[in-house]
């Protein structure tokens, strides 16, 4: 029987966590897709993609180990690509000196972390107006930031209310799950008239079953899942969408023939090999792939983000525990991977989209009229905990 590939639709970036003794990656290392990518999106020579690789790597290690020793002294940690370094907030004079022995930049900040994480379980257990798209905690700025619609401000302020270090931004674009339900693309729910999404990652079961990792709003368009040409891959068999997640499991269908490969496609004809996940830090790079805006780059942005995605209907899905960045992000791309480096970070799940036609369909992303794009992804750690799979390495 021909055999035939799963590869995953995703992208690769810069991932924070290595050790004091990784070098620098040299150019030559790294893919040329992934370099060439990284310099059309982040404006990064080859070398520079390298070098800036191997300094996520380093800043998210330092990070993750002062978050352990300070404790409640530590109020977040990002990189900060014009330094090279991690940066790392800390609420007492005392603690300056032992981030600085560290090499990591030090900033003195009126809350802690864990304060402005506490703030934000206060504002997920409330009942959010239809004005508020989403919130999250803005580690760089120490504050909660919350998004408006716009007019909105007051609505948003009302909702904060009893919470200290809140900004509010008010957008016109739409918080909008990116499945297409124009057909076409990387895998179809039930058949091209069921919608279309984007593979995510490959995961076996404790006893070796292959599984495909999908956002869970895909399951709207149909149980079935095909690749082009209505090829069958397999059918959802857990989905969590509607719940305040949004992942899903495809069971891959042993007769179909489908080998499932530890990759993610860079969609010119080359992919990256994934080697575990490793979560990037806020400020690290980032790359996405999906079956429409394909292969782009940003920033990983904030992290335990709260969206509200409007429907057709009037009503509104929450999603918490999102990690936000700037990479473009269009409809199709739902359940398409996010990689940092060869580390998976998660799947598509939306992004703030606006009406670039005048035909009343927000599809384009926020950078094709000249800002700062702002999606969304689920972390995949999260889905596999939850489905007890393991990720497919190479």
């Amino acid at each position: 029987m021909k055999r035939r590939s799963v590869t995953s639709l995703a992208a690769v970036a810069l991932l924070a966590g290595g050790l004091l003794t990784i070098g620098a990656q040299s150019a030559s290392a790294l893919p040329g897709d992934l370099t060439a990518a990284m310099g059309r999106d982040l404006g990064l020579s080859p070398a520079q993609a390298g070098e800036r690789l191997h300094r996520e790597r380093l800043a998210g290690r330092i990070a993750a180990g002062l978050r352990d020793r300070l404790g409640a002294r530590f109020a977040g940690s990002w990189f900060d690509p014009g330094t090279g370094t991690a940066v790392v907030g800390v609420t007492e004079p005392a603690a300056l000196a032992a981030v600085r022995a560290t090499g990591a930049t030090a900033r003195l900040h009126r809350h802690s972390l864990a304060e402005l994480e506490q703030a934000k379980a206060v504002l997920d257990a409330r009942q959010a107006p239809r004005e508020v798209t989403s919130f999250y905690v803005d580690e760089p700025g120490n504050r909660l930031v919350l998004t408006a619609t716009p007019g909105g401000r007051a609505a948003a302020e009302r909702f904060a209310s009893g919470t200290q270090g809140v900004r509010v931004v008010e957008s016109a674009a739409a918080a909008t799950p990116t499945g297409d339900l124009s057909g076409g693309g990387a895998i179809y729910m039930s058949g091209a008239a069921g919608g279309r999404c984007s593979a995510g990652f490959t995961a076996t079961t404790a006893d070796g079953q292959p599984r495909l990792l999908t956002a869970g709003h895909c399951a709207d368009g149909g149980s079935l899942v095909n690749a082009l040409g209505n090829v069958k891959i397999g059918d959802f068999s857990r989905v969590n969408w509607k719940d305040q997640n949004d992942f899903a499991e495809v069971t891959v269908d042993p007769a179909s023939g489908w080998t499932l490969l530890p990759q993610v496609s860079t969609h010119d004809g080359g992919a990256v090999t994934i080697k575990g996940s490793t979560e990037a830090a806020v400020g690290a790079s980032l790359c996405k792939s999906g079956s429409t805006s394909r292969w782009t780059c940003g920033v990983v942005t904030a992290r335990n983000v709260t969206v509200k995605y409007g429907q057709i209907d009037g009503s509104a899905i929450t999603v918490r525990g999102l990690v936000q960045h700037n990479a473009c992000v269009e409809p199709g791309d739902s359940g398409g991977s996010n990689v940092s480096g060869d580390q998976a970070q998660g799947i598509t799940s939306g992004a703030k989209l606006y009406d670039a036609n005048g035909d009343g369909r927000n599809e384009s992303c926020l950078a094709k009229r000249g800002e700062e794009s702002v999606s969304w992804y689920q972390p995949v750690n999260e889905a596999l905990k939850v489905y007890r799979l393991t990720l497919a390495t190479g």
